[in-house]
């Protein structure tokens, strides 16, 4: 293709290729390789197709009945709405344990070395600056080893019954039967980390660093068909970059598309050093849940919604130690609920249950896939009941099927007793409104969420709350005060910790449920005058409660500092900078924007001092969208939202994630210490990220001799 020809390519173009970051270079296992940036970009080809339909599949309904309707000969069949007429919430709930660390893996496990391109850290295993700058730095890190691998996920071991949007049932393709039935599901092809969904959980403690290899064991595709890719979604060359939110790290180890655009192919690794130390060494700068997920530019969407989604809890030993009976060494541990589990060089951790919340849409085999991957307008009978996923519509896609640790309509059996849950919005563009409830559930066939609480005449309705929740941790760590809430909202990437107390209630089955519908990236009131039931109601988890245990946790009380908040400067002397969010009109097409710009790996939008606090504002456009805005690197802490001083849960927590209502404007502080380098802000809505709403910022050293520097 000539230089003249791939202009013509919108960045629309490229993103349905697949050929936005990396897709040129394709290498075998084990070779080094010697790549620009540029190059990562250079090799196009042209699709026939326009753009996509906005149609989606309607999932089969998890769990369900058919009831059927004799008429002589005749038979017609619907879905039995009858309450308790289903299988949901009978699936165990699994609940993710810790990896185990492993030996150092040769020359690509050990050192400096960052890669299989040969790149070193800035700051190393083995670099004096961390002697340096931490005195307590082990050389020894622990050492884990996660490969990505293709493996095949069932979602539910449910029967499911095959329906259309209409809530009626349908005989799937490829289904030889004379009548309908309820249905086991194919296994969906996912690319996960060790071949699960979600992937392995490290649990980290601060001042035991870990240095974890990533390594690529994709198959490579064929490179006479470079678009040939399973269930037609993910990044067609299969490469990618490692990030772990929001963990403080070099460049090098944050797998950020600014810093390194051409990612790690089929065969290939990278070392990602983890120092698990607060930033300033300031005990009040400690976190406590990271997760782990694909960040390739322009396929983050798909590769996540893949399957790429780890988790990393990260345990404090003076406040937090993950053991409720201990005081820790300074005697000032908080006794959260939990008890610590040794297993070798690592531990569990009993009654702290990561919660993992995941949308998604199964294939119906009917529908046209509008899109470049399967031509223009197909069918794919032979992906009945396999996870769909279509980048477009670039608003955001939503499922019409909750998953929670990627299993629908799960239960779970607790004792009656304290537990502290982590909450994890880990969808491509859905938010969460979760309550305790209790009622008649009943199937909602046709849709989202396929199931709700209903009254005595069958129709939808609010279940009736039993319980509320104790919130002490948010995406920056543990609050300086905890707080009560009827509910807790969480946006895509975000995180809510809290403790639920079952022995508050007399019930033995309640549900987290979730109120906020959702129909395409936008909430509810926003724009209004838009069709939503209000009386939408979706049991997500059911708990069952048995009997009462012994407890030795203690819930904090909501006048007791957790963890204090840093101490702020004189917000007069800060530089400050201004970003507004918007989908605007760039080269004929239209882009999610940033100061009306495109991202462009190449190009800098901030480039902040190391040690130099700055005053930041993000202001949201308007247009109805909602954006949930990720900083990497450093927290931040709200200052005012529309002018007005921060309250609630914005005045006591730190954040990673800034979420932005339609036409909101934030103003918050943050920090930049410890390395210097490239690092994004990206709207977490992936669709939208995918879509270049995101730019690059650079920390630059101090070169006055006053700051901290590597």
């Amino acid at each position: 293709m000539s230089e003249q020809e791939s202009r013509k390519l919108s960045r629309r173009d490229l993103i349905k290729l697949g050929l936005m970051a990396g897709g040129a270079a394709i290498i075998g296992p084990g070779a080094a390789r010697e790549v620009s940036a540029e190059s990562c970009h250079d090799s196009l080809i042209r699709t026939s197709c326009g753009d996509a339909i906005e149609v989606h599949p309607t999932s089969p309904l998890i769990g369900g009945r058919i009831a059927v309707t004799t008429k002589g000969k005749r038979k017609t069949y619907s879905v039995s709405r009858a309450v308790g007429d289903f299988d949901a919430f009978t699936q165990e709930l699994p609940i993710p344990t810790a990896l185990r660390p492993t030996s150092p893996v040769g020359g690509a496990n050990t050192g400096d070395v960052q890669d299989s391109d040969g790149i070193v850290h800035q700051i190393g295993v083995n670099s004096p600056t961390l002697v340096t700058k931490y005195p307590a730095w082990n050389p020894n890190p622990l050492h884990y080893k996660i490969e990505i691998r293709e493996a095949e996920h069932e979602f539910t071991k449910l029967k499911a019954v095959p329906i259309n949007a209409a809530g009626n049932v349908v005989i799937p393709p490829l289904v030889n039967q004379s009548e309908p039935s309820s249905l086991d599901l194919p296994k969906s092809t996912i690319w996960g980390f060790n071949g699960t969904f979600p992937g392995p959980m490290i649990n980290a403690e601060y001042g035991r660093p870990c240095l974890v290899q990533f390594e690529n064991k994709i198959p490579q595709p064929d490179p006479q068909d470079p678009l040939t890719v399973p269930q037609g979604f993910g990044a067609p060359d299969r490469a990618f970059l490692t990030h772990l939110h929001n963990a403080h790290t070099a460049p090098e180890s944050d797998g950020n598309p600014f810093h390194k655009p051409c990612p790690y192919g089929p065969g290939q690794w990278v070392n990602n050093l983890y120092l698990n130390w607060p930033a300033d060494g300031d005990d009040r700068e400690k976190q406590s849940f990271f997760w782990f997920h694909d960040h390739r530019m322009d396929h983050t969407g798909a590769n996540v919604y893949k399957g790429m989604v780890g988790l990393y809890p990260i345990y404090d030993p003076i406040l937090d130690p993950g053991n409720e009976t201990s005081n820790g060494p300074t005697g000032k541990a908080l006794h959260l609920p939990g008890v610590r589990t040794p297993d070798g060089d690592t531990f569990n951790v009993k009654y702290d249950v990561p919660l993992v919340f995941f949308d998604c849409r199964l294939d119906d085999g009917v529908t046209p896939h509008q899109d470049f991957h399967n031509g223009c307008g197909q069918t794919h009978p032979e992906w009945w009941g396999k996870t769909y996923f279509k980048h477009f519509p670039d608003h955001g896609f939503v499922g019409d099927i909750f998953t929670v640790n990627g299993v629908a309509c799960p239960v779970m059996h607790v004792e009656r007793r304290k537990y502290r849950f982590r909450f994890l919005d880990a969808s491509i563009a859905r938010q969460y409104e979760l309550k305790l409830m209790t009622g008649n559930v009943a199937a909602a066939p046709g849709q989202q969420g396929q199931y709700n609480f209903v009254d005595n005449r069958g129709r939808n309705t609010l279940g009736t709350q039993v319980l509320s929740f104790r919130l002490i941790a948010t995406d920056g760590g543990l609050m300086e005060f905890p707080v009560d809430r009827d509910s807790i909202t969480i946006w895509p990437a975000k995180r809510r910790e809290v403790i639920i107390d079952f022995t508050q209630t007399t019930e033995t089955e309640i549900y987290l449920a979730n109120i906020l519908q959702m129909l395409d990236g936008r909430k509810r009131t926003e724009p209004p005058g838009r069709e939503f039931d209000p009386n939408y109601c979706v049991p997500v988890l059911k708990f069952v409660i048995g009997s009462t245990t012994t407890d030795s946790s203690v819930m904090p009380a909501l006048n007791q500092q957790l963890r204090a908040l840093p101490p702020l400067p004189d917000f007069d002397t800060l530089p400050r900078r201004r970003f507004v969010f918007n989908k605007e009109d760039v080269g004929g097409e239209q882009l999610w924007t940033i100061n009306g710009r495109p991202f462009n790996h190449e190009r800098s939008e901030a480039n902040p001092k190391i040690g130099q606090p700055e005053i930041w504002t993000l202001v949201n456009a308007g247009g109805g969208w909602t954006h949930p805005i990720h900083m990497h690197m450093e927290e931040h802490q709200i200052l005012s939202r529309d002018g007005q001083p921060a309250q609630g849960v914005d005045r006591l927590s730190r954040e990673d994630v800034v979420s932005l209502e339609g036409g909101e404007e934030v103003t918050f502080y943050r920090n930049f210490r410890t390395f210097t380098g490239k690092y994004v802000a990206h709207c977490h809505n992936l669709a939208h990220e995918d879509h270049a709403m995101m730019f690059g910022w650079t920390i630059e050293p101090d070169n006055s001799g006053s700051g901290s520097s590597t």
